[in-house]
């Protein structure tokens, strides 16, 4: 039998405690989970106050009310992708009992594939909320429409820095 260092023991130790604590994760996937549905509720919601006055609608109002479903998907989109990202990264690979049960999105993508997604879909949705601020202009405060402006700008600006970066680190 091999006799194990006090130090040795100690690392191993500390390692399977680091790996079990991936676990420590869980509630937060479980919290995203929560945040899904109460955008799928909301989205539900947006649909049925728009649907009665469509035809009342100017066409601006009609794509106002189009772009801000389009912003709830989005938004949902992001979770599913944190949340599949997440899980497969860092807590467990999706247990399959069949070949084709259950969807592996995320298992041919990279860190930094998974990486830009996230950013694409956050400049999306800050540019359809600028476009809902330019569309109700008159009505917006200009401070207001210039911090979304930059923000928006930021955002862009950040996606291709990290793009940048993993074209010159090689994550291609």
């Amino acid at each position: 039998m091999i006799d194990l260092s006090a130090e040795e023991r100690a690392r191993r130790s500390l390692g399977r405690l680091m790996f079990i604590a991936r676990w420590i994760m869980v509630p937060v996937y479980l919290g995203l989970l929560g945040a899904l549905a109460l955008v799928a509720v909301k989205f539900v919601q947006r649909l049925v106050e728009v649907v009665p006055t469509l035809l009342q609608q100017e066409s601006t109002e009609t794509i106002i009310s189009a772009l801000s479903l389009v912003d709830l998907s989005l938004v949902g989109n992001l979770i599913v992708i944190i949340i599949f990202a997440g899980w497969q990264n860092f807590v467990g690979r999706f247990q399959s009992t069949s070949p084709g049960e259950q969807p592996d999105p995320f298992s041919s993508l990279g860190f930094g594939a998974i990486k830009l997604r996230l950013m694409a879909s956050i400049v999306v949705i800050a540019a359809i909320l600028m476009l809902e601020t330019f569309v109700h202009f008159d009505e917006t405060q200009k401070g207001t429409a210039i911090w979304q402006l930059v923000m928006l700008l930021g955002f862009a600006a950040t996606g291709v820095l990290l793009a940048a970066m993993d074209r010159i680190g090689g994550d291609h």
